[in-house]
């Protein structure tokens, strides 16, 4: 595969590259595919987001292309590395209509499902593990997709793939629980509480990739593991899902595991209305429930510091903290 090339722009790459190329078979010409991602503002922030892109390329008739044609990769794989050097890459395309799909940040919590069916239309992304065991959460993952065509005339060609979000982070708290029957005066046992997120949509289309890019798919539940915030009653866990819409009937359910008790259901949707605030439209969305039990009451809220527009200070997303070389 050809050395992977950022832009390709520069007036003296440029010359070299025309000059190079033999039209009769395309070899020595360039495709290049730039990436982007803007995120909510006016900026490319490309390389603060997404630290590996898989990238699918098919034909005109939304086909897998052969690996043979690009060099022996399709998926072409471009891990951090890659993209710190270059934020795109070059392709051996001839001329054509052609559909190139990529995939952020796609680590152990994610699947690309149905590939070998080799068309674009019928291909998802999801965990591997949604529809038989327990899952905690997805990567936080992208996805972007362009159509493009190359004209036969054309010698040099450039073109941008857009990513966008395809992931909801959620950070849920819980503040004051005092375990059922526990004799300790300090603080609740770590397994003493469990998060069932239910009604999840598990997985994204590959011919989402708009700014919404609602999941789709037979509706799982999440285990995300609540843990225990050091010398205190209080657990917290922090985890993605897949984008979902205002209109969704996801439900948060806390568990007492001493006694099987449901003790709190939160309905994301009526969450969302009480807290117009929370705008799941944006493309990186924090969705921060606070679930506090106090004097026999319980009260739902946001966090104070979501309210003044404070960041966090909080870890990113496990998968990514574990693959150094990834993030």
């Amino acid at each position: 595969m050809k050395k992977f090339i950022l832009y390709l722009c520069l007036p003296l790459v440029s010359f070299v590259l025309l000059a190079s190329c033999i039209k009769e078979n395309m070899e020595g010409c360039d495709r290049c595919i730039v990436f982007e991602y803007y995120a909510d503002g006016e900026t490319d922030v490309f390389p603060n987001h997404i630290t590996s892109v898989s990238l699918y390329v098919f034909d005109h008739k939304n086909q897998l292309v052969a690996p043979s044609r690009l060099g022996g990769s399709n998926p072409i794989r471009l891990e951090q590395n890659d993209l710190k050097r270059e934020q795109g890459i070059t392709l051996p395309l001839n001329d054509g209509v052609y559909r190139l799909v990529g995939v952020g940040n796609d680590y152990e919590k994610t699947e690309v499902y149905n590939a070998n069916c080799g068309e674009m239309t019928n291909i998802t992304f999801r965990h591997p593990g949604c529809l038989n065991r327990e899952v905690e959460g997805n990567d936080s993952l992208y996805l972007g997709s362009k159509l493009i065509e190359i004209d036969e005339n054309e010698v040099y060609f450039k073109d941008v793939v857009r990513f966008y979000s395809s992931h909801l982070k959620v950070l849920y708290t819980v503040k004051d629980y005092v375990v059922t029957g526990s004799q300790s005066s300090t603080r609740a046992e770590t397994s003493a509480l469990q998060l069932r997120v239910k009604n999840l949509h598990p997985e994204t289309a590959f011919d989402q990739a708009h700014p919404e890019n609602l999941a789709e798919g037979d509706l799982v539940v999440y285990n995300p593991e609540l843990k225990q915030i050091d010398g205190t009653w209080d657990h917290q866990v922090y985890f993605n899902i897949m984008r979902h819409g205002f209109d969704n009937d996801v439900v948060f359910e806390l568990v007492d595991t001493t006694t099987g008790e449901v003790i709190h259901t939160l309905e994301l949707a009526r969450f969302l209305q009480q807290y117009p605030m929370i705008n799941i439209n944006k493309q990186e969305v924090l969705i921060p429930i606070e679930v506090v039990f106090k004097n026999a009451a319980i009260t739902v809220q946001i966090p104070e510091w979501y309210i003044h527009y404070i960041t966090p200070d909080f870890d990113e997303d496990q998968d990514e903290e574990d693959s150094t070389d990834n993030n």
